[in-house]
């Protein structure tokens, strides 16, 4: 399975601006700052587990997403990067390493372009943002709950174990809710103004990609490894659009030694 369910010890609430959300925290060391995509908050995989062996993880649930209290002020992508310059500041985290999956990758670089000063590193897997959403033929009906899940996999024994296990109403009403979350403060999932501003950032970068990513063409990593000042690509093989749960010891690992290069500039 990709995740596992969380230890309670780790599950903490967080008030910013007087809006309180939830965040699963664990480990020692370093400061990680990880931000989810559009699927919202799943446990604590493997992935997270490997990192906080070194390195304390923050995994917070976005307002609007999940149990996370809503915030008036956010309705982009923009605002909600905002949003996390203050969460950053308020919790005494900065300069954090920046992690970001997907729209959550998106997220993190509108932080590291806001606010450099609070990012002492900057990972993007699989970012959105920068290029156009690839537009779906004219008509065509939306993906099926399996057809969506088989695209998110290249390891389709991944997406076999989670079609076994369908969503209970529960779930499925907090599914409904980041999906209704990712829309209003995505938009179009692209932001024009994105690549000019991003050679602006001056912290190190590490952009990573599935090689078979269905959502975000994997050629697209050039394309933020050249619009970032400092950055790196690493593509991994037979991956989809989620390392971070297809391939965690390898993208945990990767991510720990791009970590220990930098020079020690994180709170």
């Amino acid at each position: 399975m990709p995740f596992n369910n969380t230890d309670l010890s780790m599950e903490h609430s967080f008030t910013v601006r007087g809006v309180q959300t939830r965040l699963l925290r664990q480990g020692q060391g370093p400061r990680v700052l990880f931000l989810h995509g559009a699927g919202g908050m799943n446990g604590w995989p493997e992935f997270f587990q490997r990192l906080a062996e070194d390195h304390e993880v923050w995994f917070p649930e976005h307002p609007g997403f999940g149990l996370s209290d809503e915030d008036p002020a956010v309705q982009t992508v923009r605002d909600l990067a905002a949003y996390y310059v203050d969460y950053i500041a308020q919790a005494g985290i900065g300069p954090v390493h920046l992690v970001g999956s997907s729209f959550g990758g998106w997220l993190a670089a509108e932080l590291a372009v806001l606010s450099p000063a609070s990012v002492a590193s900057l990972t993007l897997i699989g970012p959105a943002g920068l290029r156009p959403r690839v537009a779906c033929a004219p008509g065509a009906p939306p993906p099926t709950l399996e057809q969506f899940t088989r695209k998110l996999y290249f390891d389709q024994s991944i997406a076999d174990a989670l079609l076994a296990q369908p969503p209970d109403e529960a779930l499925q009403r907090i599914q409904a809710r980041n999906r209704a979350a990712a829309t209003r403060f995505g938009g179009s999932f692209h932001n024009p103004a994105l690549e000019a501003a991003l050679g602006a950032v001056p912290v190190p970068a590490l952009v990573v990609w599935g090689e078979h990513d269905q959502f975000v063409p994997v050629a697209q990593a050039q394309d933020w490894r050249q619009a970032l000042r400092d950055a790196q690509a690493w593509v991994l093989p037979r991956c989809g659009h989620l390392p971070q749960l297809e391939k965690p010891r390898e993208l945990a690992a990767r991510l720990k030694a791009f970590l220990a290069a930098l020079p020690a500039r994180a709170a």
